[in-house]
């Protein structure tokens, strides 16, 4: 009974680790999304010129982008445009304060200059979530195998004790 409960536990902190390393390679996965986001939001603009409200909808309504919770909850209101980016910025919980800030950035920016100064400025944001992407790349290598050690020497350490 020792050894399954001994099992069991060493299972768990395999199961801890390998989820907090997971939740850094999501982090990594989330800021190349926004990458990807802010380029397709650039092309639109360059292409059609759309409202803010139109460009928040085209965006929204392209499948690689629903992850974005704060976008799809931002075109749902985009005629309160930008404080209904900023609201919804500010409430996605995925979202680091970094990556929150470069968001807000982006809501201060849509609509608020000529084309040329909306695009200056997204390629800044463009730049500054390639700064943070790469930051959380060194970040996970580093740390996802020390998290999944981590889980199972603290549960190994644990099982030891009880038994």
């Amino acid at each position: 009974m020792k050894l399954l409960g001994a099992g069991l536990l060493l299972c768990t902190g395999l199961l801890a680790g390998c989820a907090a390393a997971h939740r850094l390679e999501q982090h990594v996965r989330q800021i190349r999304l926004l990458r990807q986001m802010l380029t397709a939001m650039m092309q639109e603009l360059q292409a059609t010129l759309p409202l803010t409200a139109d460009l928040l909808r085209i965006l929204a309504d392209m499948p690689a982008f629903s992850p974005l919770g704060f976008l799809q909850q931002a075109a749902a209101h985009p005629d309160s445009f930008p404080q209904c980016w900023f609201d919804a910025v500010r409430s996605d919980a995925s979202l680091t304060k970094d990556t929150a800030a470069v968001m807000e950035t982006v809501g201060q920016t849509l609509g608020s200059t000529a084309l040329d100064g909306q695009l200056a400025a997204l390629q800044l944001c463009l730049d500054r979530l390639g700064a943070l992407q790469a930051d959380a790349e060194t970040t996970a290598v580093k740390h996802c195998g020390l998290w999944r050690s981590m889980g199972v020497l603290s549960a190994l350490f644990l099982a030891i004790l009880l038994l």
